[in-house]
């Protein structure tokens, strides 16, 4: 028996070798080894708290977490069911080198005994390496745009007033200031809404940079608007000048209106701006009287200034010295007009030539002539500052009038005797 297996050792071995040959070769015709590639493989990054734990960042350079392209040697048949996803690469931070540079380890999810080869095209993540740093900024708000005529932007605030951020030094150090911008075209009632924030250098430019960490990125804001309307400034005052002056024209301001803000239902009932009378006392005054007035002190309630640079008015009222000039007046230069009808005004006691003192302004009284002016009773006008609603046969005292123009008045009145009868029939 022993004889019969071991006889012709040689020629069985070399059959077996021929059969398994032969097997391979059909099992190669049917399944022949290929290749294929796979595109934008991404690498992840095992074990990057050993950066992140010692208060650095990182950044991955040139994309190099992403491989172009993989490719795989394998049977036919391992391709059915092998897709890019079963592919895993992956770079372990344990593994940097002093280049900031960590190999890439291929393999696959599925079994790997069939595949005889895996090939990328990059085999090494680089890295960006340096401190982190972190910064709290407060937040400002800006408005853009302009708000309907007739309106304007009161109180802004926000949920919170401060933003903190972090991330690589190199980047942080440029943030200068966190902003939040609020659009108002067009409003006419109050704004509430969240904002993004917005950093910027201290250039101005907008820094957008993936690598920061914001505690928040928008913030709630409220903008309050306020109606405006414009009004006039009336300056009252108490007193007179000295003897022998007086005041020539009205107080004046050095401005004579201003705008308000407020809610609409207040400044609806808003129709000026008065100043007290005993803010402004000329009491003895030989030259101009001048005052700053603040005006704040006098707004109505709810409301406030729309520019705040109108604050302080500088209020002045002129004080000239009057002169004196006589004149003397024609008799028959005065008349009695205005009689009620059906009676009869006469004057007596009245000369031939009227002297009269004129005083008041320069301006109202040096260019008077004689020749000009006449005087008057008006019995009418007279009637009613006495209060008299029907006329009443007698005889009164009366003021003439001479019309004199501005600040010029008589300095001691022309009395006369007026005569008033009813008109026989």
């Amino acid at each position: 028996m022993k004889n019969k297996l071991t006889a012709n050792l040689g020629l069985k071995i070399i059959s077996l070798f021929f059969s398994f040959m032969l097997w391979l070769v059909v099992n190669n015709m049917n399944d022949p080894t290929i290749d294929r590639s796979f595109s934008n493989i991404p690498v992840k990054l095992l074990n990057t708290e050993l950066i992140t734990d010692s208060g650095q960042v990182y950044e991955v350079l040139d994309d190099t977490a992403v491989i172009d392209r993989v490719t795989i040697w394998a049977p036919r048949s391992v391709f059915s069911s092998l897709t890019a996803s079963n592919i895993i690469a992956t770079a372990d931070v344990s593994e940097l080198s002093s280049l900031d540079t960590i190999s890439i380890k291929l393999t696959t999810n599925l079994s790997s005994g069939d595949i005889e080869k895996i090939k990328a095209s990059n085999d090494t993540v680089k890295l960006h390496i340096e401190n982190k740093k972190t910064k709290t900024l407060a937040l400002g708000v800006t408005t853009s745009g302009m708000t309907e005529s007739g309106y304007m932007i009161g109180e802004i605030s926000t949920d919170q007033n401060l933003v903190r951020i972090s991330g690589p030094e190199s980047v942080i150090s440029k943030v200068s200031r966190a902003v939040v911008d609020v659009p108002v075209t067009g409003f006419t009632s109050d704004i509430s809404d969240n904002a993004e924030i917005r950093l910027y250098d201290a250039d101005d430019n907008l820094i957008q940079d993936s690598r920061i960490v914001q505690n928040i990125k928008t913030v709630g804001i409220r903008v309050t608007i306020y109606k405006t309307t414009e009004v006039p400034i009336i300056f009252n005052y108490v007193g007179k000048p000295a003897d022998g002056y007086e005041v020539n024209g009205d107080a004046k301001g050095s401005i004579s209106s201003v705008k308000l803000a407020g809610k609409e239902s207040i400044l609806k009932n808003v129709t000026a701006i008065e100043i007290p009378a005993e803010e402004i006392d000329i009491s003895d005054q030989r030259e101009d009287y001048m005052v700053t007035i603040n005006l704040e002190d006098y707004l109505p309630a709810g409301t406030f200034l729309a520019d705040t640079s109108d604050k302080n008015v500088e209020v002045t009222i002129k004080i000239d010295p009057q002169i004196t000039k006589e004149l003397v007046i024609s008799g028959d230069r005065v008349e009695v007009t205005g009689i009620p009808d059906g009676y009869r005004a006469t004057i007596s006691e009245l000369d031939s030539s009227i002297t009269i003192q004129v005083k008041g302004l320069s301006e109202d009284v040096a260019g008077l002539r004689a020749s000009e002016i006449r005087g008057t009773v008006d019995v009418t006008k007279w009637m009613e500052s006495e209060g008299m609603t029907e006329p009443i046969a007698g005889y009164y005292q009366v003021e003439v009038d001479f019309g004199l123009p501005g600040s010029a008045v008589v300095e001691d009145p022309l009395i006369v005797t007026m005569h008033l009868s009813k008109v026989e029939e």
